[in-house]
C-alpha cells in the first residue's frame, strides 16, 4: 500500500483520453433493457454531510475517486482527523467498492469499520466527522424495504399475499477476526452449528496452545445465535465474561484462548413480513412505553440503592526487568497489532517492550541506547508515519532525548538536551503539521519543544532555576493550541504559551511544587492548576495563576525533614456528585486525602491512613461500578490497594512481590473489556493485576504521562 505522502497528483493532471484505464471505468448514462423495460442509470453520486448538514455533492466519473485531507484527492474532506488519502472508491465491473488507504481513524460503512467493502445506493460512509452518502445512480440498486406490485408472484417466483406483504432483508452471521493465529478477515457462521478449536476437525481451526481440541460451539437456537463452551481448560468469554452459555448479540466480543473475535450479523436475500406490521408494532410501541414507565416507577428506586459490585484483584502475570525500574511503564500499541502493549525503561539503560496480554516480549532483544540510567518513563506517541502505530521517546541522563519506531526500535531523531530530566516529555501538535510535537523539561531550567516529524527544535526558553516536574498540556489561554505547565526548585509554576514558550503567567510559591494536575475547578472554562507541595495544595485559576484555594496539611502528614522528598502529583475528580472537581493527594506521612473542591478547601472528604509512609501517588478508575471513581496506590510492602472514592472504605488489597515504586498504570491489557492494573516492583519485575471490572475494550484508563 502507498505511503500517503506519495499521492502528489491527481486524475486532473493526467491525459485522461489516453489513459485506457480511465477510459475504461470513465461513467457514461446508458440505458438498459430489463424484462422489456428501460432503465436510465445516472452517473454515481456522493453527498458529504458534517453535523446533519450538506457540505457538498460530488458526481462519481473517473476511477478510482480519491478521498482525503490533501488537496489532491477528488473528494477533499479537511479535517485533522481525516488522513491525507484517507480512502477510494473504486468500479470493478458494474460494481463499487469503498477501500481504506491505511488511513489512521479508519474507515466505517453504515457504522461497521471496514478495509474494502461493496456498497449499494443508501450506503454511509463514514470518515472522520463526516458522512458520505452513496447513489450508484442504478434504480435497481436499492436494497432497502419494498412494498410488492399487484402481482401474486414475483419474477424470482416468490410469492405475495393479498394484503401486499412488504419484504426485507434476511439477516446472516460472521466473525470478524480481530486477533488470532493463522486466521484473518471473515469467516461465515453455518446456520446450525459450527466448532471452534485447536483440532485440525474443529469447523474453525486455530493454532493457539491456550485453546482445547473442541473448545466451544455457535449455533443456531430457532432465530439467535448461541455460543456454547464445550468443556474447554481456559473458558470461552463474551464481552469479557466467562459464559458456558449465552445468546449473542450483534456486536459482541468472543475470547477464547489468546485469540479475538466479534460476532456480527449482517443482511442478504429477502424475506416475507406483513403489511399490518407497522400498525402492529405501533400498538406495541405504545403499550411497551406504558410498561417501562410503571417498570422504571417501581425498580428505579432499587436501582439508585444497588449495591456496587465486589472489586477483584487476581495476578494475570508478572516478568523480569534486565534492571531496576524506577518508573511507570507506558501503555499503548507500538506493533500494531490491535492490542495493548507495555514500554519500560529500566537503570541500565535498557527499553523493554512487553505484550499486555501475557507480558512476553514484543522485541527479540531490549533496546540498549547506553545512555541509562533513565530519569523517567517513556513517552508514547505517533510520531514518524501517523500510522496509528505509537513511537517510543524517551529521555536519557547523558544522550538526550531520542525517538525510535515502536515497531522496529529503528532511531527515527536525536534532540539534545542541556542536562537529565525531572519527568517525561509531553506531546501535542502545535505546528499544525498532524504530528505531535515534543514538550521536555531539564534539571538546568531550559524548556524545549522538539518537532515531533524531524527533531529539529521548534522553540526553548531557559526559566530562573531547575525544573523539578513534568510538563503538563492544556489550552490554558484558549487560543486552540496546546500550552505547557512545568515547576521548578525556585518554588514557581511556570505556563508557557505551547506556540513560541513565551510565558502566560508564573506562580511563585513558598515550596517546591509537584508535577501538576489539571482540570477546570471553577466552572469558567478554562483549565486550572493543582499541585501540592510538602506543607499543602494549591489550587490556581488558569487565566492568571491567582490562588483559588489552599488546604493546609496536617502536621502528621508532612515528611520529616531529614527526607529528601518531592510531592507526588495530584489527582482530580467529582467524589460527592456535586459537578466540582475534587482533590485527591497522597502524602510522606502516609495518609491519603480527598479534598472538597466545591469548599475552596475549608473541607476534607476523607482522610486514609496507609500506615507504610512509602506510597505511590494515586491513580482512578470506577472499579466497583458505582459512577464513582475509585483510588488505587501501591506501597513499599508490596500492597496494591483499591479504596472506595466516596467514603475511603477498603475495596480491595493485593500483594505483589516486592515493594511498589511508582503510580499504578490501568487500562485494558489483555482487549477482554475489562480494567487491568500494572504495577513496577522494587525487585525488578513487572506485575500485571486483573480485575473484572468493565471499561471499554482497549481503553487506557489511568497513564503515567
Amino acid at each position: 500500500m502507498r505511503n500517503q505522502d506519495q499521492f502528489d497528483t491527481t486524475m486532473e493532471e493526467q491525459d485522461l483520453a489516453d489513459n485506457p484505464l480511465v477510459a475504461q471505468n470513465s461513467f457514461e448514462p446508458v440505458e438498459e433493457s430489463d424484462a422489456g423495460k428501460g432503465i436510465l442509470r445516472t452517473a454515481p453520486t456522493i453527498v458529504v454531510k458534517k453535523d446533519d448538514s450538506v457540505v457538498f455533492e460530488h458526481t462519481l466519473e473517473d476511477f478510482p475517486v480519491h478521498i482525503g485531507r490533501k488537496s489532491t484527492n477528488h473528494i477533499v474532506l479537511d479535517e485533522k482527523n481525516v488522513s491525507r488519502v484517507h480512502a477510494q472508491i473504486l468500479m470493478k465491473g458494474d460494481n463499487y467498492f469503498i477501500q481504506d488507504s491505511g488511513s489512521t481513524g479508519g474507515t466505517k460503512v453504515n457504522g461497521e469499520p471496514v478495509k474494502e467493502k461493496e456498497i449499494h445506493t443508501g450506503d454511509s460512509i463514514e470518515i472522520g466527522h463526516f458522512l458520505l452518502q452513496f447513489s450508484s445512480g442504478n434504480p435497481e440498486d436499492e436494497r432497502t424495504i419494498f412494498d410488492a406490485d399487484d402481482s401474486t408472484v414475483l419474477e424470482d417466483g416468490t410469492e405475495v399475499d393479498d394484503d401486499r406483504t412488504l419484504f426485507y432483508e434476511e439477516s446472516v452471521a460472521k466473525l470478524v477476526v480481530m486477533h488470532a493465529n493463522s486466521l484473518e478477515g471473515e469467516i461465515f457462521l453455518d446456520e446450525n452449528e459450527t466448532t471452534l478449536g485447536r483440532d485440525e476437525d474443529a469447523d474453525i481451526n486455530i493454532n493457539d496452545k491456550r485453546i482445547s481440541r473442541q473448545h466451544c460451539k455457535i449455533w443456531l437456537d430457532g432465530h439467535h445465535y448461541k455460543l456454547t463452551d464445550l468443556g474447554s481448560a481456559n473458558g470461552s468469554f463474551v464481552n469479557g465474561q466467562r459464559v458456558s452459555e449465552k445468546s449473542l448479540e450483534n456486536g459482541d466480543r468472543i475470547q477464547i484462548g489468546s485469540s479475538q473475535f466479534k460476532f456480527l450479523i449482517e443482511s442478504t436475500g429477502v424475506v416475507k413480513k406483513s403489511r399490518m406490521f407497522p400498525i402492529v408494532m405501533g400498538t406495541f410501541a405504545v403499550l411497551g412505553i406504558a410498561a417501562v414507565i410503571f417498570l422504571l416507577s417501581r425498580l428505579l428506586p432499587q436501582f439508585l440503592t444497588q449495591t456496587p459490585h465486589k472489586v477483584i484483584l487476581e495476578k494475570l502475570w508478572e516478568q523480569p526487568t534486565t534492571a531496576s525500574v524506577s518508573f511507570s511503564p507506558s501503555p499503548g500499541d507500538v506493533n500494531g497489532d490491535g492490542h495493548m502493549d507495555l514500554v519500560i525503561a529500566d537503570a541500565g539503560g535498557y527499553v523493554h517492550a512487553v505484550d499486555a496480554r501475557q507480558g512476553g516480549s514484543i522485541w527479540n532483544s531490549s533496546l540498549n541506547l547506553e545512555g541509562g540510567p533513565f530519569q523517567c518513563s517513556p513517552l508514547l506517541a505517533d510520531i514518524n508515519k501517523v500510522d496509528g502505530e505509537f513511537d517510543v521517546v524517551i529521555a536519557t541522563s547523558t544522550l538526550g532525548l531520542w525517538a525510535v519506531d515502536g515497531s522496529t526500535r529503528k532511531e527515527i531523531w536525536r534532540g539534545a538536551l542541556d542536562s537529565g530530566v525531572p519527568g517525561t516529555p509531553a506531546a501535542a501538535d502545535v505546528n499544525y503539521d498532524g504530528t505531535s510535537d515534543i514538550f521536555v523539561g531539564t534539571k538546568r531550567g531550559t524548556v524545549t519543544c522538539f518537532d515531533g516529524r524531524q527533531g529539529n527544535t521548534l522553540w526553548t526558553v531557559s526559566l530562573d532555576a531547575a525544573l523539578q516536574t513534568a510538563p503538563r498540556l492544556a489550552d490554558m489561554n484558549r487560543d486552540g493550541c496546546a500550552d505547557v505547565v512545568i515547576g521548578g526548585n525556585d518554588y514557581r509554576v511556570h505556563v508557557l504559551d505551547g506556540r513560541n514558550g513565551q510565558t502566560i503567567w508564573t506562580f511563585v510559591g513558598t515550596d517546591v511544587p509537584s508535577t501538576a494536575a489539571i482540570a477546570d475547578m471553577n466552572s469558567d472554562k478554562i483549565p486550572d492548576v493543582s499541585v501540592i507541595t510538602p506543607v499543602e495544595a494549591i489550587v490556581l485559576d488558569g487565566r492568571a495563576g491567582s490562588v483559588l484555594w489552599r488546604w493546609t496539611l496536617p502536621q502528621t502528614a508532612r515528611p520529616r525533614s531529614t527526607d529528601p522528598f518531592v510531592p507526588a502529583p495530584p489527582a482530580i475528580s467529582d467524589l460527592n456528585s456535586d459537578k466540582t472537581p475534587d482533590v485527591i493527594l497522597s502524602t510522606a506521612g502516609g495518609h491519603i486525602y480527598a479534598i472538597d473542591g466545591a469548599s475552596d478547601g475549608e473541607a476534607c472528604l476523607w482522610d486514609y491512613d496507609v500506615t507504610s509512609s512509602r506510597k505511590t501517588a494515586p491513580a482512578l478508575c470506577d472499579l466497583n461500578d458505582d459512577g464513582i471513581d475509585d483510588v488505587i496506590f501501591g506501597d513499599r510492602n508490596g500492597n496494591l490497594t483499591v479504596i472506595d472514592g466516596k467514603d475511603s472504605h477498603l475495596l480491595k488489597q493485593i500483594t505483589v512481590s516486592g515493594s511498589i515504586v511508582e503510580m499504578p498504570v490501568i487500562a485494558d491489557m489483555n482487549g477482554n473489556g475489562n480494567a487491568d492494573i500494572v504495577v513496577i516492583s522494587r525487585n525488578k519485575k513487572i506485575v500485571a493485576v486483573e480485575t473484572q471490572s468493565p471499561v471499554n475494550t482497549n481503553q487506557i484508563v489511568w497513564n503515567s504521562y
